[in-house]
């Protein structure tokens, strides 16, 4: 019987552990060490006011059908619940003001974030090929759109999900799933979480193989553990200091704080509307976002308050790290007073910082992930499986689980 041992407990690792219970059964001996007390890394749901504040990701498309099969596989299925229909309305803030993001041709045409030259140079660069996928966001989507769709509409979105410079941001790199997308069959992409937040996936998938599972166990060397093959979970500056390898100390990481904020509905001036907005970093904020939880998902919609969360920091700020957990919080109140207007203070404030949160794909990542992939090459039977290799989404790494189970021989 191979003895296997899995060393980080997130979302990588747990999916992991699972595929290998599911492939080979009784035929191997399996343990996941997580250093923490706890496992799920950085998803987390914390219940405040009768709310969820999601310290980490608060939820995933349904475009990628290996996660559905996994939820399926756990028996957690019917735990899942969709984003509120009513709330797709989503805005970009410049100035101070919420401009709703175009969400079909009338709108388009109508929304004052784009001039009427801006508008033709968005259509005309979608007939634009051959432009080099190797540089960064902001050059490649400004030579193909222009200056403006890239600092008002591709620099948030990409703020959304990386919290990154899109002047860093490798091009090919960070869209690999959107050119390799290309030519399949569109299938209607929802938006999903759970009824009792991500964390109660986490405990359940936790609970399912908890004879695998040891927490409060930091490993420091290799030697520490006997195991006939090793996959290492944790993030790149951990793993780095783990297999002495060097080169996982240049992938950088992103600082995200996440406030969340509970509120009297009556208390906001503005009333909240849609989904929430992002800021383009040319507006030279600390927010990088604000979700109106509340609006999103039915399950946090009360009578008389409401669940508002924000997001601070990012390549763009990296100086927040340094911030108090008082100073983040008056800076996340300051941005909502700003835009909605506050009467009163909220009911309740929750404060999550993230100093290195999310895994940056820089101009120098194809390099770094090649000089990754040459240093396995020399170590039989270890293997890596996280969010700084191929896609840093909940999708994307039981996605990438899968496939590293599905290539090991045992």
């Amino acid at each position: 019987m191979k003895r296997i041992a899995i060393i980080g407990g997130g979302i990588s690792g747990l999916a992991a552990l699972h595929y290998l219970k599911k492939r080979f059964a009784q035929n191997v001996d399996v343990t996941l060490y997580e250093r923490n007390p706890y496992v799920g890394g950085c998803i987390a749901t914390l219940e405040t006011q009768g709310f969820l504040f999601e310290t980490g990701p608060n939820s995933f498309l349904t475009n990628q059908p290996n996660t559905l099969e996994f939820i399926e596989e756990l028996g957690f299925s019917d735990q899942m619940i969709e984003a509120n229909k009513d709330a797709k309305r989503r805005y970009i803030q410049i100035k101070g003001k919420l401009h709703l993001l175009p969400a079909g041709p009338i709108s388009f045409i109508k929304t004052p974030l784009l001039s009427t030259k801006d508008k033709f140079r968005l259509i005309g660069g979608l007939f634009i090929k051959n432009i080099s996928k190797d540089q960064s966001v902001y050059d490649y989507t400004s030579q193909r759109f222009g200056a403006a769709v890239t600092q008002r509409l591709v620099d948030p979105f990409l703020t959304g999900i990386y919290a990154g410079d899109i002047q860093r941001l490798h091009m090919a790199s960070v869209f690999s799933k959107l050119w390799a997308a290309k030519g399949q069959k569109k299938k209607k992409t929802r938006l999903c979480t759970f009824k009792n937040g991500m964390g109660s996936f986490i405990k359940h998938l936790s609970q399912q193989h908890k004879a695998c599972i040891q927490t409060g166990i930091e490993i420091g060397n290799l030697e520490q553990i006997k195991a006939d093959i090793i996959i290492c979970s944790t993030p790149a500056y951990i793993t780095s200091r783990l297999l002495n390898m060097d080169v996982l100390n240049r992938i950088p990481y992103a600082p995200v704080a996440v406030v969340g904020l509970v509120v009297k509905k009556n208390s906001l001036k503005n009333s909240p509307d849609g989904f929430g907005y992002l800021v383009p970093s040319q507006e030279g904020k600390e927010v990088l976002g604000v979700l109106l939880e509340s609006n999103v998902f039915v399950r946090q919609n009360k009578e008389e308050k409401m669940f508002i969360r924000i997001m601070l920091g990012g390549s763009r700020h990296p100086a927040i790290i340094n911030d108090s957990t008082e100073t983040i919080l008056a800076k996340a109140m300051r941005e909502i007073d700003e835009i909605y207007g506050f009467n009163e203070r909220p009911l309740s404030a929750s404060v999550k910082l993230w100093p290195r949160g999310i895994p940056q794909y820089e101009l120098d990542y194809p390099v770094l992930r090649q000089a990754i992939r040459d240093d396995l090459q020399k170590r039989p039977n270890l293997y890596l499986c996280a969010n700084y290799l191929d896609g840093i989404s909940f999708n994307d790494c039981i996605k990438n689980a899968r496939e590293l189970i599905d290539r090991l021989v045992v």
